[in-house]
């Protein structure tokens, strides 16, 4: 039985459930039952809640405890919730979530919605290269190896932190190969397997691998679509799970493109201190604002006794081919140092010379690649609302991607039938640390316009052959293999 991870009340379910009473002959507790299994399969309500008892939430509904009864007896029976004697129902999902998603074969002609990167900026990457060649004869006499990285790079990572608002030395920072890397080494050094870790719901999938890998217990937060971060929440799980520690992505989320306020960094940082445990917020889209520009970094605004680890990435900014990333800390940060020498000793040096150069010219073409993002975006918007009608996308202010839910939970087959047409479509099961979000995919706006709104017109296609709509997708369609997540 999955351990519960938060408790939902009878009032609060009942409110989320809506108009969930049915129009005709269907019995009361199965449409109760579908209802429940909705709002867990779209992730308005996480896997691992605690359900309230048959009485109380028959008191909220106005129902018959015979018909609560028989909805959660339903539901066990589909395996979406368990019970133990003694102890709340906890809603969980019949199916686990696959481990470790990768691209096999050959890709060249798919269409690829899995990816959320941009292509890399020509001139400036050239110029970067460039500029390493030009620098490489000053570090071949040496050994190569800088476990902290090269301090061209530690300076220009820092002094781009002083022009956000947060004070930051070259000695605070650590060279990383990529945010997953940055991330490995954190819970390597901070969380033993087993220990709880709060992610958001939806998260990016590359954070859902790494805790898998650590074996930790990830601790959903639901996002909400309209509202974002519930911080009232997240105190109240801290409160109860005791997390070792908190994951948060609070600039252009991925895959929402929701923004945290001001006031809500603020919050954030109270209630890491509060509790004490460690907060790490993922800046690898902070450059990527299309409407809005981020407000300072997060640790800009924590309170004292606040324990907070910045980690970014050149990635999305720039180019992922660079594959280099950085962790700030507010004391050098030695652990991750050691850490490190269980898997790499430091990053290549070509790479992190041209990822200098290129941070250090941001102004030369992130301009225009917002200008571009935005344009991409607009045709995909305008693209899901002619093949996904009824089709509902989260407002975000930046970032790469749409988050977009569906009018029926039926993403996973959505996606297995979008193969066969040609287009890699990532679930948003992928998304959730615990599954479900069966309602949501994820819409990358990186690639070139034409083939982007081709893409998405598969999609619609693939939707309408699973929904009924159009020719039944085949069962072969329908065994989607593990497929690359970015």
């Amino acid at each position: 039985m999955i351990a519960a991870t938060g408790t939902i009340g009878a009032r609060t379910l009942a409110q989320r459930l809506g108009a969930w009473r049915p129009d005709g002959p269907q019995p009361a507790y199965q449409a109760l039952a579908d209802a429940v299994r909705v709002l867990l399969l779209d992730g308005r309500v996480a896997v691992g809640t605690a359900v309230p008892s048959e009485r109380t939430l028959a008191e909220a509904l106005d129902v018959s405890r015979t018909t609560v009864g028989g909805a959660y007896a339903a539901l066990r029976d589909s395996g979406h919730l368990a019970s133990r004697r003694g102890a709340r129902s906890v809603l969980g999902l019949p199916v686990s979530v696959p481990a470790e998603p990768f691209d096999f074969g050959a890709e060249a002609d798919m269409c690829k919605l899995n990816i959320a990167a941009p292509a890399a900026p020509d001139q400036v990457v050239h110029d970067g290269y460039r500029h390493a060649l030009d620098c490489a004869p000053t570090y071949l006499t040496g050994t190569g190896i800088y476990p902290n990285g090269l301090r061209a790079l530690t300076e220009t990572i820092a002094r781009r932190y002083c022009e956000r608002g947060l004070p930051t030395t070259p000695e605070q920072i650590l060279v990383t190969s990529g945010a997953q890397h940055a991330l490995r080494l954190i819970l390597d050094t901070h969380v033993a397997p087993g220990e709880r870790v709060v992610v958001e719901q939806p998260t990016h999938h590359g954070t859902i691998l790494a805790l898998t890998r650590h074996r930790a217990r990830p601790v959903a937060l639901p996002l909400d679509g309209d509202h974002g971060w519930d911080l009232d929440q997240l105190d109240s799980i801290v409160r109860l799970q005791r997390p070792s520690l908190i994951f948060a992505i609070p600039d252009f989320h991925n895959p929402t493109g929701l923004l945290l306020d001001a006031d809500g960094r603020r919050r954030l940082g109270e209630i890491a201190a509060r509790h004490r445990v460690l907060l790490v917020i993922d800046e690898t889209m902070v450059e990527l604002g299309l409407d809005r520009d981020a407000p300072p970094p997060v640790a800009a605004f924590a309170p004292r006794g606040a324990q907070v680890i910045t980690i970014g990435s050149a990635s999305k900014t720039v180019w992922a081919g660079l594959r280099v990333g950085w962790i700030r800390t507010d004391t050098p940060p030695d652990p991750y140092v050691v850490a490190r020498y269980e898997l790499d000793i430091g990053s290549a040096v070509m790479e992190q010379l041209a990822a200098a150069y290129a941070l250090d010219h941001l102004d030369d073409f992130l301009p225009a690649r917002r200008d571009s993002l935005r344009a991409s975006r607009a045709a995909a918007l305008a693209a899901i609302d002619e093949h996904l009608p009824g089709s509902t996308v989260v407002p975000g202010v930046g970032g790469l991607c749409l988050w977009v839910h569906l009018p029926r939970p039926v993403a996973t087959t959505t996606a297995a039938a979008a193969a066969s047409l040609g287009v890699r479509l990532t679930p948003g099961g992928s998304f959730g640390p615990n599954g479900g979000l069966e309602s949501h995919i994820r819409i990358p706006y990186t690639l070139p316009v034409e083939n982007l709104v081709r893409g998405i017109e598969s999609v619609g296609l693939a939707y309408r052959r699973v929904t009924g709509a159009d020719a039944v997708v085949s069962t072969a369609d329908t065994a989607l293999a593990e497929r690359l997540v970015v």
